[in-house]
């Protein structure tokens, strides 16, 4: 019986992309670099603002890595929420989720600050115990050490425990851990990217989570 589940956050609870792709312009813009799309950025989301920030470069000007990374998380940190939204259906799983009783997680790449900003935000208090994003000197996915972490803080087996996440990433992380991994096809990822990666159950709504479940 499935007692938690571990959710990833950008592309799985929430859509982050607009903003995301807006503070690395801005920040991009203001080291004289060429900005990115949407769509180039949505591939380039998921292994921590630093490899965002290496990928969104032009060649040969990875020396700008660090300046951008300290530029784009300043702009983005105040302006995390402006068009970052729940993805259709997300509230009420997670409240049918909360009122069976289930322990809820926050893992991601993302940096600490706006994560829990995001959360406390779209989601309130007390609902994802912990939120677990990038500081300096934690692993980051897809190490498995994380989500250990949180498996045995909540005194439970990795049989116990579902991870859901929209990305490759995810995946690796999830099978590292020794969990099982639910892919969302609504996220950053196509299908053919989870596919690859080893996903053996493919969601296509946030519903289908209870559905399993069932």
């Amino acid at each position: 019986m499935i007692k938690g589940l571990i959710f990833d956050l950008d592309g799985t609870l929430v859509n982050t992309l607009g903003d995301l792709t807006d503070a690395m312009n801005f920040a991009l813009h203001e080291l004289g670099c060429p900005a990115r799309s949407a769509n180039e950025c949505r591939q380039m989301i998921g292994g921590g603002l630093r490899n965002f920030a290496h990928k969104a470069l032009p060649a040969g000007r990875n020396d700008l890595c660090e300046e951008l990374v300290e530029r784009m998380l300043g702009r983005y940190q105040g302006h995390c929420m402006n068009k970052t939204t729940a993805y259709d259906g997300i509230h009420e799983v997670v409240g049918e989720l909360l009122r069976r009783g289930l322990r809820l997680a926050v893992l991601t790449n993302k940096n600490q600050t706006p994560s829990e900003l995001i959360i406390k935000h779209i989601f309130g208090d007390g609902v994802f115990e912990p939120v677990v994003g990038e500081i300096k000197g934690r692993k980051i996915k897809p190490d498995p050490a994380t989500t250990l972490d949180i498996i045995a803080g909540w005194g439970l087996t990795r049989e116990e425990v579902l991870y859901v996440g929209d990305s490759d990433i995810d995946i690796h992380t999830a099978h590292a851990a020794g969990v099982r991994c639910v892919g969302c096809e609504w996220g950053f990822r196509s299908r053919q990217q989870l596919i690859e990666a080893g996903a053996e159950i493919l969601i296509q709504t946030p519903q289908q989570i209870l559905d399993l479940l069932d």
